[in-house]
This record gives structure tokens, C-alpha cells and sequence, in this order.
């Protein structure tokens, strides 16, 4: 761990904040104009494949925009793979130890590094590939009956990829607790949104959410539900990852001042927990073994509720206003679960998403806190 020269009196011993911002800690090689400069010069050459890919695709044909082979099709596919592969070159670069402002990430087991990059790959792919098929969908939508020949239909392919390929750069080197939780929210909320859309029985919402996983609302909704929720958990883990990384070198300076120790690793432990639920959720669906499915479920909320409840011991020092908001929800999720049992009000596919948007709204709050919270212990003393 190397020192961090902007946070008062804390000592070479204790762990950093990894502060791209920070001009003493980031080299030339890895500084916001060179950064920029690499996404500029990979979206150029994924732009460059994808010319050659529509050629091929596209040669000789009039093609719509939306449907079963059509332009939005390729460019989905082929955006994934560019915003995919463009988020893998950014991480890697930017997680060179020693020189990548997210060297911190190389530095642990190697095990946590490869599950950090396939989550983020993963989302940031799937996200553009989403995107890029609505899109082309609306715009197919407003042009009834519209195709396109192999040059334009090319050029639509270029622009597109160079654009996923420039977002999955910039967004990945640039990694941080706050646009991994913005790229989890989006995916998430995406990927369910879509999981419904392609229910082939439209009356799946009758039983509980957990239909959507189980093959009954049809095989397109199931693995897109199931694969969500399996990139979602492996994504909150790497979340939890960066969120401890933010919080270490807060706690060693909480420390240093002798003030009472935050357990940091509690809410590392807690956030891994959950996203492992997720994926057991994902992996194992209710019409598979109903018992397992349903500890999953148990556990994702008793650990979230144990989470809230103890937020005063692993985060001391956080503004009253956090603790509130965590009561609060708290409050929230015992009200939905009353409202399903005993009250009857809703049924559990609405109470399964009445506990996605307290967990979301919460770690949105939670993040956007310890970001604040942060950047007071970073702060340099002002000059009186």
C-alpha cells in the first residue's frame, strides 16, 4: 500500500485511497488525457472491424432495421462483443500494478481479479447489446416497412460499435463504486424489463416474480431472467470489492485519530453474501428444488435486514441521516412483507419487487454517502 499524501496524518503504513485525481499517484502512462486518448483509438478499430463485419453481413441485400436478420440484430451482437471487449483492454490497462489507477485490484488473489472482470465484461456488453436492440427497435417502429442497403446499413454498424467500444473503454478504466452501482441498477432493471417483455404467458405476474426463472413463461424469459440475476450477483460482489477499497483508507484515518474502529470487512462480508444469493437464486430455480431457491431468498433478505440493523457498528462516524435512511427501509421491507402476509394486499411477485427497489434505493443512498464521507477525510486542511 503506498501513502496517501492528501489525507491528514495518516502514515505510510496505512492503506490508500486509490484517488485517480491524484496527481502525485498517477502516472503519465495512465493520465485522464492518455485514457482518453486509447478509448479514442479503440473505438477506431472496433469501428474498423465492425466495417469489415457489416460488408460480409450486409453484401447485396436490402435489410431492415429491426426483426430476425436485420441490421438491429447484427448490431447487437456485434456492439456486445465491442463494448465487451473494449471494457476488458480498459480494465486490464488500468489495473496495471504500480502504474493503473486501479492497480489495487492486482494486488489481492487472483480469483477476486477475474471475477471483478468478468462481471464488469460482462454487464458492460450486455448493456450495449440491450440498448442497441431497443433502439433499432423504436426506430424501426417509426419507419414502418424502412430497409436499408449493405453501405448504409454498414455505416449504421460502424457508429454504433465505435460508440459501445469508446463507452466500454472510458466506463471500465474509470471504474468506482458509484458507476459500478449506476451499471448494476441499469442492467438489472434492464434485463428484468426485458425478461417480462418476452414472457410468452402474459399472466406470469399471477404466481411470483420468481416465475420468470422457472421456464414457464417461456425459454427466451428464463435465460434472460436467470442470466441477469447470475451477472447481477457477480457484479454486487465486485461492488462490494470497491466499495471496501474506498473505505480502507477511511478507516485506517478514523484510526489513526483514535476514534472507535469501522469494520469494514462487515459490509465487504454482508454485499458478497447477497450477490452469492443472487446467483444461487439464478442457478437453482424455484420449480427445481423450491428449498434451496427458497434459502437463497431467506438469506439475501436476513442478511440485508442484519445489514441495516448494524449499520452503526461497521459505519461509526457516518451521518445521522444514514442511519435514519437505514431504519427507515428497514421499517420499508417489514411493511411489504406485512402487506403480503398477513394483509393479503399484494401478492409476492409484488412484494419481490417492493425488496429489489429498498435494496437499490438503499445502496444508491449508501454509496453517494461513503462518497461524501470520503472526499471530507481526503480533503487537504484549508489555509487560515
Amino acid at each position: 500500500m503506498r501513502a496517501t499524501p492528501t489525507m491528514v496524518g495518516v502514515t505510510e503504513a496505512e492503506p490508500e485511497l486509490d484517488n485517480p485525481a491524484s496527481p502525485t499517484t498517477v502516472s503519465t502512462d495512465t493520465s485522464a488525457a492518455r485514457l482518453a486518448s486509447r478509448a479514442i483509438w479503440v473505438s477506431i478499430s472496433f469501428a474498423a472491424v465492425a466495417a469489415v463485419v457489416g460488408l460480409i453481413a450486409f453484401s447485396g441485400n436490402l435489410i431492415p432495421l429491426s426483426g430476425g436478420y436485420s441490421v438491429g440484430t447484427i448490431a447487437g451482437v456485434t456492439t456486445g462483443i465491442a463494448a465487451g471487449g473494449s471494457a476488458m483492454i480498459g480494465l486490464i490497462i488500468a489495473t496495471r500494478p504500480q502504474l493503473g489507477i486501479l492497480g489495487w485490484m492486482r494486488k489481492r488473489f487472483w480469483g477476486w481479479w477475474l471475477l471483478d472482470l468478468i462481471g464488469l465484461v460482462i454487464i458492460h456488453g450486455a448493456i450495449a447489446t440491450m440498448a442497441i436492440l431497443s433502439i433499432f427497435r423504436l426506430f424501426q417502429e417509426a419507419f414502418q416497412g424502412l430497409v436499408v442497403d449493405s453501405i448504409a446499413a454498414t455505416v449504421m454498424l460502424c457508429m454504433v460499435c465505435a460508440v459501445a467500444s469508446y463507452f466500454g473503454f472510458s466506463s471500465a478504466s474509470r471504474a468506482s463504486s458509484a458507476s459500478i452501482s449506476t451499471l448494476l441498477a441499469l442492467f438489472m432493471s434492464a434485463g428484468v424489463l426485458v425478461s417480462m417483455l418476452l414472457a410468452e404467458n402474459p399472466y406470469w405476474w399471477h404466481a411470483f416474480f420468481s416465475e420468470l426463472g422457472t421456464g414457464e413463461a417461456g425459454m427466451l424469459s428464463f435465460w434472460t431472467f436467470n442470466t441477469t440475476l447470475t451477472v447481477s450477483g457477480i457484479v454486487l460482489i465486485t461492488l462490494a470489492n470497491f466499495i471496501s477499497q474506498d473505505l480502507s483508507g477511511w478507516a485506517a484515518h478514523r484510526l489513526h485519530q483514535g476514534k472507535r474502529r469501522a469494520f469494514v470487512q462487515a459490509l465487504k462480508l454482508g454485499m458478497v453474501v447477497m450477490g452469492i444469493s443472487l446467483i444461487g437464486v439464478s442457478w437453482v430455480p424455484i420449480n427445481v428444488n423450491h428449498s434451496i431457491h427458497t434459502t437463497f431468498v431467506q438469506l439475501l433478505a436476513m442478511t440485508f435486514g442484519l445489514m441495516l440493523l448494524s449499520v452503526p457498528i461497521w459505519l461509526p462516524g457516518a451521518p445521522a441521516a444514514m442511519y435514519v435512511i437505514s431504519y427507515l427501509m428497514l421499517g420499508l421491507a417489514v411493511l411489504a412483507v406485512a402487506l403480503w402476509d398477513p394483509l393479503s394486499y399484494y401478492n409476492l411477485t409484488a412484494l419481490e419487487l417492493a425488496f429489489a427497489g429498498i435494496i437499490f434505493a438503499w445502496l444508491v443512498v449508501l454509496i453517494r454517502t461513503l462518497d461524501a464521507m470520503i472526499a471530507d477525510a481526503v480533503r487537504p486542511p484549508t489555509a487560515d
